[in-house]
């Protein structure tokens, strides 16, 4: 039973949410922080930033509960050795467990959003669930619509660690900013860039994943890319949206190769650039379920070599 409610809220991906949180603030904040040599520290406390953390993990989970709550048939259709609401976890305790991690989510927020003086940031907590439960429930089966509010959702992710860092530093240091004629706008534009890079990626592995699944969202009424204009024409945007990833990256590598910063540069060719060659290949030969499944897992590990350069990043600006 306890297996089977970690498997129901993938506690696995929690794990990512939470290490991608911390690793945006104590990696990258921290140190661009430090960097600018204004005597800047975190206002928000460790326990309180743990709060928001926790607020995100279990909003994301009780999402997770809401859709299997809501795709058992189409599940059973796709993959029945995986079904476990209405099996081994009943559907009223999923949906019970599925409102009190809601519950206990957005209170957090709130509660965090006060400590910060921008009470209101609660509502972006109230917006998420909003937004997973009519995931579940519609979104998911219209074209594309599923697939940007999952991509969104992402982004947030590391974006609202700067939603609520930022108020409280400008609320401390307005003085010594004015003074200095500094700002906060650099750390908001990288962590943009984070967000934008999870979003973009996460709309592109939806897609294949809609691709891994599509007998079963066939069969129940679902009007995803791949049941609309086919696997041939899906695999096409795929390939056109993932060059454009690798063109915008590129444009990074060729200003990193003007400032010097070369083992960035080789990091992002090795990680990214290669990684991506290695998923377009992947799914150029796939054709079934399973070969889909695959190309997703490399687009994963990609979103988690992202996640990771905020290591490199931190190592580079401080030593």
């Amino acid at each position: 039973m306890l297996l089977d409610l970690f498997k129901l809220i993938r506690w696995k991906n929690l794990l990512i949410i939470a290490l991608t949180q911390y690793c945006i603030r104590y990696f990258l904040i921290y140190v661009m922080l430090k960097y600018m040599n204004l005597g800047f520290v975190f206002q928000l406390s460790h326990f309180h930033f743990f709060l928001l953390c926790l607020s995100t993990i279990l909003i994301a989970a009780a999402g997770y509960i809401i859709n299997d709550y809501f795709d058992t048939r189409i599940d059973a259709f796709n993959k029945p050795n995986k079904v476990l609401v209405g099996h081994s976890i009943s559907r009223r305790k999923a949906m019970l467990l599925h409102s009190i991690l809601n519950v206990v989510g957005v209170i957090l927020g709130f509660y965090v959003g006060y400590k910060v003086g921008v009470i209101k940031l609660g509502l972006i907590h109230v917006i998420s669930t909003g937004l997973l439960w009519f995931y579940s429930t519609d979104f998911k089966k219209q074209f594309l619509i599923g697939n940007l509010i999952v991509a969104l959702q992402t982004a947030l992710v590391p974006f609202i660690v700067v939603l609520y860092e930022i108020p409280p530093l400008i609320s401390k240091y307005r003085t010594v900013l004015i003074e200095s004629d500094s700002n906060f706008n650099h750390i908001v534009m990288f962590v943009s860039l984070y967000a934008g890079f999870a979003f973009y990626t996460t709309f592109i592995r939806e897609i294949v994943k809609d691709m891994e699944d599509i007998a079963g969202d066939e069969k129940f009424g679902c009007r995803t890319l791949p049941i609309v204009y086919g696997i041939t024409n899906t695999k096409k945007v795929i390939f056109f949206l993932t060059a454009l990833e690798m063109l915008f990256l590129t444009a990074i590598q060729v200003r990193q190769l003007f400032s010097f910063d070369i083992a960035s540069f080789i990091y992002f060719f090795v990680c990214f650039q290669i990684g991506f060659l290695i998923f377009l290949y992947q799914v150029k030969k796939s054709t079934e379920p399973v070969h889909f499944h695959k190309a997703s897992r490399i687009l994963k590990i990609i979103i988690m070599f992202g996640i990771l350069y905020s290591a490199v990043y931190h190592y580079l600006l401080l030593y």
